[in-house]
């Protein structure tokens, strides 16, 4: 909650700012309610390309200066404006949206936040991504930007090949927190600020982009926002999935009523799970409403700045999702090629101011992701295809159709099917909205041109195209994300009348809803709880979770571990873990929030670094946690630049009682997890003056510091301050320094100051 308030500084204030400076969406003419649904957009869309040029060329504390003098203004600008505001029928009912926003809040603070039951700790199962960008936040908080890789290390920091704008500002909220806040409590308090910029779109879009405008506008923007909470028929297939796995015809069962299928996932599980994504699609949404508001009569400086300012958040979307980005440059390509056919020239030129700003903002991005050489194999980004559709592959290799042409033919027939059940009553709505233009026989309005435009554009992609630099299909997952909202708003504008619905399609509507709505309950409870479940036995275990029922346990001691070293240690200290894991590394991604030299059997290198360092680090690394002596331990510490080493219950060398984990000092130890700190002693690289400390060098200084602070009494550094399920020996407490110490100590770091 902390992080959720240290937000406005970042994710509403400035928007405000530059909402009244720059007057797009004729922001100094619309009424308080407005502006303040505005301003998060904005902030969300601007704010990250602004983070990442000053913080490229300055530093992350500029950013911080920005954001403060921006904050300062909208706060003088909110006094002025709430003190001389007359509050008008929609403003009165704004209130139902801050209940709405609390009913979301609520959602995300229980779907994302550890279940701690005694001595057991649950993660949710969405922190199988947030693992990854917990680090991603850590990493830009710690080194600033260009953000670094921080699953890699071979003696040198790597730049970060990834979609990680997003992170920028978490990254800030957490310098912010001085302490008070972490990586992932900075990103979680993130993911509640972006769910709530795509409830504010919805009320902007269906004022200012539907030709309804401002007629009906609370009933429609309530159903919009409350459409949020439905998905489509989701619950019924994965139902019918898991009767499949336990008759033996699939082979596991999934924690998410969304994972059925090839994914056309629900907003609920996308704001939950990819908030990144969902700061694009704000991105890309917010720069085409700011080019749509303006008026065709419109002067030359308001479209120059227009075009500016949607160039901007277009900039944002690349940097965030990049995926999203490509699908909605190809709708924008296309509408500009529009306009210019229409003749609206004015129009045509201010989608390529837009396209120039968002090039020029986005090459220093894209930089820095070719600096460095990218770890993997080669291959096609992108091959054509036709979206899959699971079930019906499955029932047709039952039946010996299993021919590659076989699939496609069976996939491409059953298109309809595949999104009527993916999509539920968005379908439904689309569908009807369509047939009511066929039947008109008339040109399309510039508003259905831009919607059909921007829905087809993003289902044409999405079906027939797949993108391939990982298994999972990001492009067809996250690309359709465009057609939903198109989908979502034809759903409100149809639901708001329901004199306009046939009647032959109502109680279809409403049974929809209804499905639609006990999928996303089951999927949140699914997310939840499925962990816990698991360990009791309810429901099977997940290979990347644990293979025993432990998991409570070893959550709560590696938590337990991870935040016992990071009080201890400087945000630059390299921790290492085998990287030949037996589940996820999700323990150190969520809770140890520190670099280390190789994440994995790649070394991390799939965000950047080169995969031909990895080999003789993974083999020294993968000798050392199967069955290394005292003295390859030593000759590790030589070698790498390592500070610290954690042992866990599930490393096989933790089984080898001749090992170094039981043979050598441990500076901290509970039943699954044992820290060891490098001696002082030789590195292999030098390492510059922005990299983390050398190997060492980081254990020696805070752990006798840290025992230091006792006064002399039990500080043996070979072991005989034992710390055992976080309870010390009397005598030898290692407790953080206070808050205000921890900011003294941060601003001392950030400004140079002389150590006290």
């Amino acid at each position: 909650m902390a992080g959720f308030c240290l937000f406005l500084l970042v994710a509403f204030l400035p928007g405000y700012a530059l909402g009244n400076l720059t007057d797009v969406l004729r922001f100094r003419t619309r009424t308080l309610a407005f502006q303040l649904a505005a301003s998060v957009p904005l902030a969300l869309a601007i704010g990250p390309i602004v983070a990442f040029t000053v913080g490229r060329w300055l530093s992350l504390t500029a950013v911080l200066g920005v954001n403060a003098g921006l904050s300062a203004y909208a706060l003088y600008l909110l006094a002025r404006a709430v003190k001389k505001s007359s509050f008008n029928s929609t403003d009165k009912k704004f209130p139902v949206f801050l209940g709405l926003i609390a009913i979301w809040l609520v959602i995300a603070l229980v779907s994302l936040a550890d279940i701690q039951i005694g001595r057991r700790l649950y993660f949710s199962t969405i922190a199988f991504d947030y693992a990854v960008r917990t680090e991603f936040t850590q990493a830009i908080a710690t080194y600033g930007i260009p953000a670094q890789n921080p699953f890699t290390y071979p003696g040198h920091l790597v730049v970060l090949r990834y979609h990680y704008f997003w992170m920028i500002p978490c990254a800030l909220v957490q310098r912010l927190g001085c302490g008070l806040v972490d990586a992932r409590q900075a990103f979680i308090a993130g993911t509640l600020w972006c769910g709530m910029g795509l409830m504010s779109l919805i009320p902007l879009y269906l004022r200012v982009f539907s030709p309804q405008g401002a007629t009906n506008l609370y009933r429609r923007s309530v159903i919009g926002i409350a459409l949020l909470g439905v998905t489509g028929l989701d619950i019924l297939g994965a139902l019918l999935m898991w009767w499949l796995h336990y008759v033996g015809l699939v082979g596991g069962v999934s924690p998410s009523v969304e994972w059925w299928n090839n994914q056309v996932d629900g907003w609920v599980y996308t704001m939950l799970w990819e908030p990144h994504y969902t700061c694009a699609l704000i991105a890309c949404l917010t720069g085409f409403l700011v080019l749509w508001d303006v008026p065709q009569n419109s002067g030359l400086r308001r479209r120059i700045v227009s075009g500016l300012v949607a160039g901007m958040a277009f900039a944002t979307a690349a940097g965030a999702g990049i995926y999203v980005a490509m699908v909605f440059a190809v709708f924008l390509a296309l509408w500009t090629l529009l306009t210019l056919a229409q003749r609206w020239y004015r129009d045509t030129g201010m989608f390529v101011v837009a396209g120039v700003t968002a090039v020029a903002f986005t090459i220093p991005y894209l930089r820095t992701l070719t600096s460095t050489k990218a770890g993997g194999g080669g291959g096609q980004l992108f091959h054509l295809t036709v979206r899959s559709f699971d079930l019906v592959e499955l029932l047709l290799k039952i039946f010996g159709f299993d021919r590659p042409w076989q699939i496609l033919v069976g996939d491409l027939l059953t298109l309809p099917l595949n999104y009527f059940l993916e999509l539920g009553v968005f379908f439904v709505a689309g569908w009807i909205t369509w047939t009511r233009f066929r039947r008109r026989g008339r040109p399309a309005t510039r508003y259905e041109l831009a919607a059909f435009a921007m829905a087809a554009t993003s289902i044409v992609i999405c079906t027939f195209v797949k993108s391939s630099v990982i298994t999972n299909n990001d492009l067809g997952w996250r690309g359709f994300l465009i057609a939903q909202f198109v989908l979502l708003l034809w759903a409100a504008e149809l639901l708001s009348i329901p004199a306009a619905i046939p009647d032959a399609s109502k109680s279809l509507l409403h049974l929809l809803l209804i499905v639609g709505a006990a999928g996303v309950v089951c999927d949140l409870a699914s997310l939840r709880f499925f962990p816990v479940l698991s360990d009791a036995g309810v429901v099977p275990k997940i290979a990347w979770m644990t293979a025993d029922r432990k998991l409570g346990e070893r959550t709560y001691a590696n938590r337990e571990a991870y935040e016992w070293l990071r009080a201890r240690t400087s945000p630059r200290a390299i921790v290492q873990q085998s990287p030949n894991v037996a589940y996820q590394e999700t323990f150190w991604g969520l809770y140890g929030q520190r670099q280390t030299v190789a994440a994995d059997r790649a070394c991390g290198t799939g965000f950047g670094g080169d995969s031909d360092e990895c080999a003789p680090t993974y083999a020294r690394l993968d000798q050392l946690f199967s069955h290394g002596t005292s003295e390859s331990f030593a000759a590790a510490c030589r070698a790498l630049p390592v500070d610290f080493f954690i042992a866990k219950d599930t490393d096989p060398v933790w089984h080898d009682r001749s090992s170094w984990v039981w043979n050598r000092p441990a500076i901290f130890e509970n039943d699954f997890v044992r820290l060891f700190p490098c001696q002082p002693g030789p590195v292999s690289t030098k390492l510059d003056g922005s990299a983390p400390r050398a190997a060492g060098a980081v254990a020696q200084t805070v752990v006798s510091s840290g025992l230091r602070r006792q006064r002399g009494r039990n500080t043996d550094l070979r072991g005989t301050c034992k710390i055992r399920s976080a309870q010390a020996k009397p005598g030898c407490t290692l407790g953080p320094p206070p808050l205000q110490v921890q900011c003294l100590l941060w601003l001392g770091r950030r400004f140079r100051l002389p150590r006290l």
